[in-house]
């Protein structure tokens, strides 16, 4: 009961998202199906419509965004990567510093390839 108080309780879409994450971590995800699904259809009406338009360059939140809807089953383009790139396509020198945002990215990866079936590194080109 007081799970689903929290979920209620949680209004910033970063909280929501750190609290479905850490659901999952725990393994109790699954009693919460309706609530997290619902929390992530708001999130992704509002949010993934505007990520070229938005000034959020916080890849740790973006991150934790993508890997959640994309693992619930909702389309979002890994576009949404862009802003963290240069002009030559890679990643920024500057998120080397940024801990938190690099291992949310490396989950995203692995569940890019584990969605996408691939296994074998030379199968794939992330972003």
């Amino acid at each position: 009961m007081q799970v689903k108080m929290m979920l209620d309780e949680a209004v910033e879409p970063l909280d929501q998202l750190e609290l479905i994450d850490n659901l999952q971590r725990l393994g109790i995800s699954y009693h919460f199906e309706n609530e997290i699904k619902q929390i992530l259809s708001v999130i992704n009406r509002k949010y993934s419509k505007n990520y070229q338009d938005s000034k959020i360059n916080d890849l740790y939140a973006t991150a934790l965004e993508f890997r959640l809807l994309r693992q619930h089953g909702f389309n979002v383009s890994q576009e949404i990567f862009d802003r963290f790139k240069n002009e030559k396509g890679e990643f920024k020198p500057s998120l080397c510093d940024d801990t938190k945002g690099l291992l949310q990215l490396y989950e995203v990866i692995s569940t890019i390839l584990y969605l996408s079936g691939l296994t074998n590194r030379d199968d794939y080109e992330f972003v």
